[in-house]
């Protein structure tokens, strides 16, 4: 659209906006016949087989018959099948191959099949068009076997899936609604898979809304089940994936400011007025939205950019606890560029909650706000907190004012630039707070006034689980159990006060700044995780207990101590990793998590030393090695870059395993690669590389691709293992690939004259393929931590290397090791 065109839209769009309001806006007639669109008579029957083709999904259509759903807006959007059918998956990957074969425990698996008899379409495509070179559908009456069909449908659409499917259509027919190439989706119930939909949405799968974070890859199966459900496959388009044309998702609008007015009362019910500035990236009419469904909306409306009254809408919510997704409909298409605003007015409950024992936790922490997407859009924020007295709210950014009124105490905050998400943290507190004039950071830790900590003793099994990665549970309540003593608030914040100030040095020296000037840590009901917002870090309680206090409570052992003594890092490290610098996709996760538990080891290297350092990487093996459920090892269920989908029924730990711990372990190989034993900052040019990927990523969100090019242009020799520059082997073993040498070695020294010492003996590496390519150190180990790396062993596929070399040392070696600090990731 030219500039006069788009200025001639917009001043009709101006007066369409500025029409009487009503008092309340109308439903909107087009979701209103989506959402009531029901089989109405036209049949088209299925004379010979055929088949319907979307990607990578083939559904083929034997004998029976197509009944249509009633036309919306003059447009048939959707169809029931009954008959025989099949379908057919052929996965567009190797690694979606093998994800599909280890769910259906299948060997040799190549495709996925399975048979129905009923199916139900919604599209958005040329589907009907498609469907009707079969013939010419009749009228008749619309048959009872049909609606009901149709009805299991609805059920699964509210009480399985719990999305609203029929937004992501309407998105289609109103923001452009002559298109022909939009959403396909398509729902059955095989004869193997539970509920499930094959969907294949241009838009990518973020849009179809089943999951956050999920990224612009369009094709999707996603099975409805609590025990095997999940994203089966997540694939951009076999075309795509040949041609290394990937399209990633674009959201219909960018959000640029919020403006959030939000009171929290007695009751624990929550009022609020969210104000959205929004730009459209594409003609858009529909605003689809997140917010936790216990909260309802009251109240939608909108003004364009530059307006002074504002307009009811239409707004979409379903009831709470079904497909409750939000949406907002505008009066008119919006073309592209067109800046708009957004009001919403909601209220309801279970955001924040009473735990009892005067304290309080936020439990709906992402969707507490209307919003356009987390994670995905960088906005500023001005946040308004109405709370009652003597209560204390902790928000992201920075605190404007603070002002206590006659039953209730009011804060005002401004983030000091954009940022991806909005938290805050809510109770009763004390507060210490001190400058670090290393990060340049004013660090404030907020501890509850009353330090007195129950638990259960039969919750502690449970904790140590969950501190290995398990799905964590709110032990917080519990009635019955051993209490601690009354504990200074204070005195416990001191140390998780140096903890941090340590942390926020160290990251500040090896990552860069931070845009912010302050960062506030607050402890949270939950005993066994942390949270990390921008400028605010939610710690649990565990975090704030003396070592006595947890041995009273019963929460010991090897598990909890390394979560307490690494959490505050970890989720410092996210002030970096996260929120600073962001990630593409579910896939690119571990550039946030990942890195966050390298940084959390590397600060425990810095206050405890290397052997505590080295110990890290040996308990993170230990959980790569470990078999999961399915009697495989954790490393063999799938590549680091296939995200939160490598936790299934059957390796439920496996996401936190391999995308948080072998993350990690592969940054600390890069670190380890690039080390320099004789320059007086070994790690400097490892230095140099992180901080170029900040500063060169900072406020937006990079891919793993390009994350390597990054380490590309700060190559070292060690790491030119191909000679071409590139550091393809390295990302395609370890972030792609899902093999883990077994390292062997018979080393010993032998002194000869003065300080030389004779090494011999034989290093090999097993298990791997052909092409795999590792570098591993020789180490002298004088004891107490001490080592010293005296040459690198080059290794490419199953191979044996003998050693035979003279070497100068200051004093004769206990032992002579190889990858004595875990270089390279090995089976024990």
């Amino acid at each position: 659209m030219s500039n006069c065109r788009l200025v001639a839209a917009l001043a009709v769009l101006a007066s369409l906006w500025g029409a009487a309001v009503e008092a309340v806006a109308p439903p909107d007639p087009t979701y209103q016949a989506l959402r009531t669109a029901r089989p109405d008579g036209r049949k088209l029957v299925v004379s010979q087989p055929f088949d319907l083709e979307r990607d990578a999904f083939r559904f083929q259509f034997e004998s029976g018959a197509f009944h249509f759903l009633a036309p919306v807006d003059g447009r048939t959007v959707g169809a029931v099948f009954l008959g025989k059918g099949s379908f057919r998956l052929t996965p567009a990957t190797e690694d979606e191959r093998r994800h599909l074969g280890f769910l259906t425990g299948k060997e040799g698996f190549e495709v996925l099949t399975d048979s129905f008899d009923e199916l139900v379409l919604l599209f958005a495509d040329d589907t009907f068009e498609e469907l009707g070179l079969q013939g010419e559908p009749t009228a008749g009456t619309p048959e009872g076997a049909a609606g009901r069909a149709y009805g299991h449908f609805l059920d699964w659409q509210r009480v399985k899936f719990r999305t609203n499917f029929h937004v992501r259509v309407l998105c289609d027919l109103l923001d452009t609604p002559a298109l022909k190439s939009g959403v396909f989706l398509a729902f059955f119930d095989g004869s193997d898979l539970p509920p499930a939909l094959a969907a294949v949405d241009p838009r990518g799968a973020e849009a179809l809304r089943i999951s956050p974070l999920v990224g612009g890859e369009d094709s999707v199966l996603y099975v409805a089940d609590d025990v095997r459900g999940g994203f089966w496959y997540a694939s951009d388009r076999a075309g795509e994936m040949r041609s290394r044309r990937r399209s990633p998702y674009r959201p219909s609008v960018d959000a640029l400011h919020y403006a959030i007015e939000t009171e929290v009362r007695k009751s624990e019910e929550l009022v609020g007025t969210t104000t959205m500035k929004l730009r459209t990236e594409m003609p858009v009419r529909v605003v689809p939205l997140t917010l936790v469904s216990t909260l309802r909306i009251d109240r939608a409306e909108a003004r364009l950019a530059g307006q002074q009254d504002w307009q009811e809408v239409p707004f979409v919510q379903e009831k709470e606890k079904e497909d409750a997704d939000p949406a907002v409909i505008l009066p008119e298409i919006l073309p592209k560029g067109t800046d708009l605003d957004l009001r919403l007015s909601y209220r309801g409950r279970e955001v924040v909650w009473d735990f009892g024992f005067e304290t309080w936790g936020v439990v709906a922490r992402e969707s507490w706000y209307p919003n356009a997407g987390i994670f995905l859009d960088l906005a500023d924020y001005d946040l308004t907190f109405r709370v009652p007295p003597r209560m204390e709210l902790i928000s992201v950014g920075k605190l404007v004012s603070s002002e206590d009124l006659p039953g209730a105490r009011v804060s005002v905050w401004k983030t000091e630039q954009p940022i991806r998400v909005a938290g805050f943290n809510y109770g009763q507190y004390q507060k210490i707070e001190q400058k670090d004039e290393v990060s340049g950071l004013e660090l404030a830790v907020f501890t509850r006034d009353k330090a007195l900590q129950f638990l259960g003793r039969s919750a502690v099994s449970e904790i140590d689980e969950a501190v290995a990665g398990a799905e964590l549970t709110d032990f917080s309540t519990a009635a019955e159990g051993p209490r601690t003593g009354q504990r200074d608030p204070k005195k416990l914040a001191q140390g998780v006060l140096v903890d941090n100030m340590n942390a926020a040095r160290l990251f500040h020296t090896y990552f860069g700044a931070l845009p912010q000037s302050e960062v506030s840590i607050s402890q949270q009901a939950f005993f066994n995780f942390g949270q990390s917002w921008p400028s605010l870090i939610y710690l649990p309680s565990l975090s704030f207990m003396t070592g006595t206090d947890r041995n009273t409570i019963g929460a010991t052992g090897k598990g909890v101590d390394a979560f307490v003594g690494r959490v505050a890092f970890h989720e410092m490290a996210h002030q970096w990793w996260g929120h600073l610098v962001g990630w593409e996709s579910y896939r690119d996760q571990w550039l946030s998590e990942g890195f966050a538990e390298f940084s959390a080891a590397l600060a425990v290297q810095h206050t405890e030393g290397w052997e505590a350092y080295t110990q890290v990487w040996e308990d993170a093996r230990e959980l790569i090695t470990t078999k999961v459920q399915s009697n495989l090892p954790t490393y063999r269920v799938g590549p680091i870059n296939r995200g939160w989908r490598l936790s299934t029924a059957k390796s439920p730990a496996a996401y936190s395993v391999l995308v948080y711990s072998k993350g990690g372990f592969v940054l600390h190989m890069l670190r380890m690669l690039m080390w320099d034993p004789g320059n007086p900052q070994p790690d400097a040019h490892f230095i140099a590389m992180m901080k170029d990927f900040t500063s060169s990523w900072a406020g937006k969100s990079p891919s793993t691709a390009d994350f390597q090019k990054v380490v590309e242009r700060h190559l070292v020799p060690a790491m030119n293992a191909t000679g071409d520059g590139k550091m393809d082997w390295f990302f395609q073993q370890w972030v792609y690939g899902t093999e883990v040498p077994r390292l062997k070695q018979t080393l010993a020294a032998k002194k000869l004259d003065g300080d030389q010492y004779q090494v011999t003996g034989e290093v090999a590496i097993e298990g791997v393929s052909e092409s795999f390519l590792a570098l591993v150190p020789l180490y002298a180990d004088f004891g107490k931590g001490r080592l010293a790396m005296f040459g690198r062993l080059p290794f490419k596929g199953p191979s044996a290397r003998k050693v035979d070399l003279t070497v100068k040392l200051p004093e004769k070696p206990k032992r002579i090791v190889a990858n004595a600090r875990h270089e390279v990731l090995t089976l024990k």
